[in-house]
């Protein structure tokens, strides 16, 4: 980034830090579809949001329709799902959210093993847990703050900041991809949009904010693919 002009030095906000065990029930709007989704939770609420902004999703239910299993005594049983993410291979991913604290109380693990063994659509359709070992505190603010980018996209902006991000050949730190470029706020969120459209990655470390650093993107390998499901 030597020999650009530097502009006055910006600084993101902080990002709030969330509880993964308060029980919070609420709805948000997804920006790009404009649909409002409910969770009974804040672990379904950062859930929601971290699927929404997944590149392989291509879309989300939540709340879906019950599945019907069989049970160890051969009864039919019926389990609801908290969100059904359709994924981009054209595979389903059901998952179940619970706090890791009531995981083992509440028998979700042996239900889903059931519910897989009834299963007909083999690797098409896959059963899930999630915690809050998964929905990260990390991910989850990452994944609010690409929704707010999402609402407060600026074209032209991220057009300006993306003409000097494609001359990047490794990692730079968002601030100061922000000084060579626009260095306040629209300048930011352009960053997060190109983060976003998959034309950065971010680097680390930690959450994506002024002092973290981002690099072009690397088109994933198969051996990666699909490990960072939502």
């Amino acid at each position: 980034m030597s020999g650009l002009r530097r502009r006055p030095r910006w600084r993101a906000g902080g990002h709030p830090q969330g509880n993964d065990h308060v029980v919070r029930q609420g709805s948000l709007v997804i920006p790009t579809t404009n649909r409002e989704m409910v969770y009974d939770s804040t672990l379904e609420r950062d859930l929601i949001c971290i699927a929404a902004t997944h590149r392989d999703a291509r879309a989300l239910r939540e709340q879906p329709k019950a599945i019907t299993y069989i049970d160890v005594d051969g009864r039919e049983r019926n389990h609801t799902f908290d969100l059904v993410v359709d994924l981009k291979d054209m595979t389903r991913l059901n998952i179940a959210v619970k706090p890791a604290a009531k995981v083992a109380s509440s028998g979700i693990e042996e239900t889903l093993e059931l519910i897989r063994a009834t299963s007909t659509k083999g690797r098409r359709e896959t059963f899930v847990l999630r915690t809050g070992y998964h929905i990260t505190r990390a991910r989850a603010a990452d994944a609010r703050l690409i929704l707010k980018s999402r609402r407060m996209r600026d074209d032209a902006c991220i057009a300006e900041v993306g003409a000097v991000a494609s001359r990047l050949r490794g990692t730079v730190r968002i601030a100061d991809l922000m000084a060579a470029t626009r260095n306040d706020g629209h300048g930011f969120m352009a960053v997060v949009c190109l983060i976003d459209d998959g034309v950065l990655d971010h680097a680390g470390p930690g959450r994506i904010s002024a002092d973290s650093a981002v690099r072009p993107a690397r088109k994933p390998t198969e051996s990666h693919r699909g490990k960072d499901t939502p």
